[in-house]
């Protein structure tokens, strides 16, 4: 006698079982174009010296490469912004740390020259940037 048992037939995928599946992976599916970040980078870059703001940029709308002398500061320094990146391009400061760190392009990144107290920040949305710590 060959009969199956019902927890046998209860392991066996149901049409309801599909139906719940492809539901999922829909919703999955659509949730990836609802929380895709928007196309472009949109950055502004603010240059603080010694706790006050000397230039902001918005990085996105320039067209070409704009220089920025600080002459006031205690160790000259030029700094150079192109369409969506910012860097200090030279300084006369000791260490140099601030040069070496080249172009910043992301929001959240900082340019800091300590010699200086010069900060530039960079704030926006970056497209294509994934950022995160996971635990």
């Amino acid at each position: 006698m060959t009969a199956r048992s019902s927890a046998a037939d209860r392991r066996r995928p149901t049409p309801w079982d599909f139906v719940v599946a492809l539901i999922v992976a829909a919703a999955a599916v659509a949730l990836l174009f609802l929380l895709k970040q928007e196309s472009g980078n949109f950055l502004t870059a603010t240059v603080v010296l010694d706790g006050e703001t000397i230039a902001q940029y918005d990085l996105t709308a320039l067209t070409g490469p704009v220089t920025l002398e600080v002459e006031d500061a205690s160790y000259p320094l030029t700094i150079q912004a192109e369409p969506g990146r910012i860097r200090i391009l030279e300084s006369s400061c000791p260490g140099l740390d601030c040069v070496h760190t080249g172009w910043a392009d992301r929001a959240g990144q900082q340019i800091i020259c300590l010699p200086n107290r010069l900060v530039i920040s960079l704030e926006g949305t970056s497209s294509g940037d994934i950022d995160a710590v996971t635990g």
